[in-house]
């Protein structure tokens, strides 16, 4: 029989993967939806149907046999959490793809194991278009018994493939992704840089893209180029935040000076970040690091499609 699958927190990323879930995992009918802004959850059973919303976590939890988190950050979790602590919740898996420290994230797995139920760890890389499209690259830790009651609703369903850590603590899939974000964030630096650079030396973006799009096709470079060249890095909606990748880079600030780690090129561009902020306000689009790169090679910060 097919597990009975509960989604918690509906974001962009929470939206695609408990769709994903639904149309291309096996999993019991209905999928229990729950959000703490319940009209939200509700448009979207509207939408999806062969759902049913869930008026509380305590009903969330009963209903299912899979309860798969995705929350905005980690208050929200820890609120939850405390939430299914006092519940009967023996024999039932969590997994969490919020992002939280890999402290909690260990914290919570140990409550959830001490009251008989299993946890994996599931922080994923990629943007709300990512997760879309099924391209979202899952990190996957807890035990193995609990992380292959997940493995089936990974690749080609809610991920294009999963790093399977299987035997690791919770902590180290949320040391990972930190790892993960080192690497977007720099990758979104460089390609900010090389296209000002580009400008600026009068070989000009157009012909950048082309050797951009020969030697690197595919994400994220490819992501962040368009979304720099064709101006979408501020007039379209924000796709990450830059208040939210502040919080995470500083997350990876922490780390790595706790590991006496030399980030250099991670500080410029955390510090890119917080001229967005200081530039945009909040909620500006975390590749407005282009803007500020061009403002500081003084240019405008909106480009001019050439």
């Amino acid at each position: 029989m097919d597990p009975l699958v509960t989604f918690i927190g509906l974001g962009q990323m929470g939206l695609a993967m408990s769709e994903n879930l639904l149309r291309y995992g096996n999993i019991g009918k209905p999928l229990t939806l729950y959000n703490r802004t319940k009209a939200k959850a509700d448009a979207h059973n509207a939408r999806l149907g062969h759902c049913k919303v869930a008026e509380s976590i305590a009903e969330a939890v009963s209903s299912s046999d899979i309860i798969w988190s995705c929350l905005q950050d980690e208050v929200a979790v820890e609120q939850t959490f405390e939430e299914i602590y006092s519940l009967s919740i023996e024999g039932k898996l969590f997994v969490d793809s919020s992002t939280i420290s890999p402290k909690a994230a260990n914290f919570i797995a140990q409550r959830v194991l001490d009251a008989g139920g299993e946890f994996v760890a599931l922080p994923v890389m990629g943007e709300p278009t990512m997760a879309i499209s099924r391209s979202l690259t899952g990190i996957a830790s807890g035990s193995p018994a609990a992380v292959d009651r997940i493995r089936p609703y990974m690749q080609g369903v809610v991920c294009r493939n999963m790093i399977d850590l299987s035997g690791e603590d919770p902590e180290i899939a949320l040391l990972l992704k930190l790892m993960g974000n080192f690497l977007i964030l720099t990758t979104m630096e460089t390609v900010a840089e090389v296209n000002t650079f580009a400008e600026k030396c009068g070989v000009g973006t157009m012909n950048m893209n082309k050797l951009m799009t020969a030697i690197f096709p595919n994400p994220p470079h490819a992501i962040y180029n368009h979304r720099m060249l064709s101006g979408e890095y501020y007039s379209a909606v924000p796709v990450v935040e830059v208040s939210k990748a502040i919080t995470l880079a500083e997350h990876v600030m922490g780390l790595a000076k706790a590991s006496s780690a030399s980030v250099k090129l991670y500080e410029v561009a955390l510090e890119h970040l917080r001229m967005v902020k200081e530039e945009r306000g909040s909620a500006a689009d975390v590749s407005g690091i282009y803007g500020v790169v061009r403002l500081e090679s003084g240019l405008s910060f909106e480009n001019v499609t050439e």
